[in-house]
């Protein structure tokens, strides 16, 4: 990096990019404070000090990607990552949880940690032993609690995601979290042109309230799970308030009673 000196927020921003894989410009800018004219003059230096990688990738409709060099990973995360290049296939869901970690701890490394870093600590497994579940993230809430977070981008069908949302319950409960939050892509409109009224479609969260409905219906384990849209933690444009703090999400409590109606339903309850 000689001759190319970066700052703390330069630092601390290729870190979140180096445990979140990466991110698109505009996420980049919003990080930095700054417009999309001078995030491409920051993003220049960054690369003139081998920090991000030269290749210009657009793996989706959108800005460019920034992503760090396999040197710069190594160098800024005290684990073992592999070098990562975008994707169509994940170019989505990278930045939908990159957009929860800023809504929930903004740029606070300490408070968040990531699924690369969850899958280091896992290590290597013995042939023939699964894998224990990896969450998204885990984030630390204002009260010195450990939530795990899962971003879910597309539709399961009901018997996995009944496997997937045990997995992730019972491995937060392993790394004694106090709960499991399940943040779900919004919904699609759908519509036939002419013959019918358009509706939205909410596929994607009533597929995982129902399996954490019976998630939960097993023995008592004290964690809560939350269930929400993307754009119901995502901040509005004014809108300062918290994002774990807002109205209108789904809150099922774990234990074994029946939670038909409070998946269903749902309360609003403050953490």
């Amino acid at each position: 990096m000689t001759g190319h000196r970066l700052g703390p927020l330069d630092m601390t921003v290729l870190t979140v990019l180096a445990e979140q894989y990466g991110a698109p410009l505009d996420l980049v800018a919003r990080m930095l404070g700054t417009s999309m004219k001078n995030v491409y003059h920051k993003t220049a230096r960054w690369r003139a000090a081998h920090m991000v990688s030269n290749l210009r990738i657009r793996p989706v409709p959108g800005p460019m990607w920034v992503f760090p060099t396999r040197s710069a990973t190594e160098a800024l995360l005290p684990f073992y990552a592999k070098y990562w290049t975008p994707s169509p296939k994940m170019a989505a869901h990278v930045r939908a949880v990159l957009e929860v970690r800023l809504a929930l701890v903004g740029l606070d490394l300490d408070r968040w940690t990531s699924e690369r870093e969850l899958r280091a600590q896992l290590g290597s497994t013995k042939p023939g032993v699964s894998r224990p579940h990896v969450h998204d993230g885990r984030f630390l809430d204002g009260e010195g609690r450990w939530w795990a977070v899962e971003v879910e981008m597309t539709a399961k069908n009901q018997a996995a995601a009944r496997v997937a949302v045990a997995k992730a319950i019972a491995e937060a409960a392993s790394a004694e979290c106090a709960g499991v939050l399940y943040i779900c892509a919004d919904p699609v409109i759908v519509s036939k042109s002419g013959t019918e009224t358009d509706r939205r479609s909410d596929e994607i969260r009533n597929v995982v309230r129902s399996a954490v409905t019976h998630a939960l219906s097993g023995p008592e384990h004290g964690l809560k799970v939350r269930v929400a849209g993307l754009s119901e933690v995502l901040p509005k444009k004014g809108d300062t308030s918290s994002a774990v703090s807002r109205p209108g999400l789904t809150v099922i409590e774990g234990g074994a009673s029946d939670h038909r109606g409070q998946a269903t339903n749902g309360k609003a309850v403050s953490w």
